[in-house]
């Protein structure tokens, strides 16, 4: 028998569970909402899975590598401060860091002290590292065309980034 199920010590019918003890206010989801958060996660999952297998396949690289390379080619001299870059991103310290030493090892960045004084550290972007870029992201624009995006009208696709960007701005809200 299960914790939950087990008779109370003299007898007394089962032991009560952790939710049952406690009773905390939970949202009435209808059955179309919770199938509409469903579709939201498998989109986020198969999107995030086919962009690993295809960046593995095009830069041999993963895709979480491959988009600190995309973030610091849109920085201003290709540079990007550790904090702000680790912020951009969602990534613990410890996966930057981690992130950074693979890149930086195939030489597709460095790590620099940034101008100002302290401990600061910045990445750059090597030329290597820009080449893998220009080279990458027209097959991803083509995989967003083909791929994720077809059969969507210009007026969806303009709506889903209406959507996307709202959305990103809850969890934006939420981390700070």
């Amino acid at each position: 028998m299960s914790d939950l199920t087990s008779p109370r010590p003299g007898g007394r019918g089962r032991a009560r569970s952790q939710a049952e003890s406690v009773k905390v206010a939970t949202p009435r989801v209808s059955q179309e909402q919770r199938e509409n958060w469903q579709s939201l996660v498998i989109l986020a999952h198969l999107v995030e899975a086919e962009l690993e297998r295809k960046t593995q396949d095009d830069a041999g690289i993963p895709h979480s590598h491959f988009k600190i390379l995309a973030l610091l080619a849109g920085a201003d001299r290709y540079t990007m401060g550790l904090t702000r870059l680790s912020r951009a991103l969602r990534f613990h310290k410890s996966r930057l860091s981690h992130a950074l030493r693979t890149l930086e090892a195939s030489g597709l960045l460095r790590r620099e002290d940034t101008p100002e004084k302290g401990r600061a550290y910045q990445a750059v972007l090597t030329r290597r590292g820009l080449d893998l870029v220009e080279r990458v992201l027209p097959l991803q624009d083509v995989f967003a065309h083909d791929t994720v995006l077809s059969g969507l009208t210009a007026t969806e696709v303009t709506q889903l980034r209406t959507i996307a960007e709202r959305i990103i701005a809850n969890l934006d809200d939420r981390g700070e």
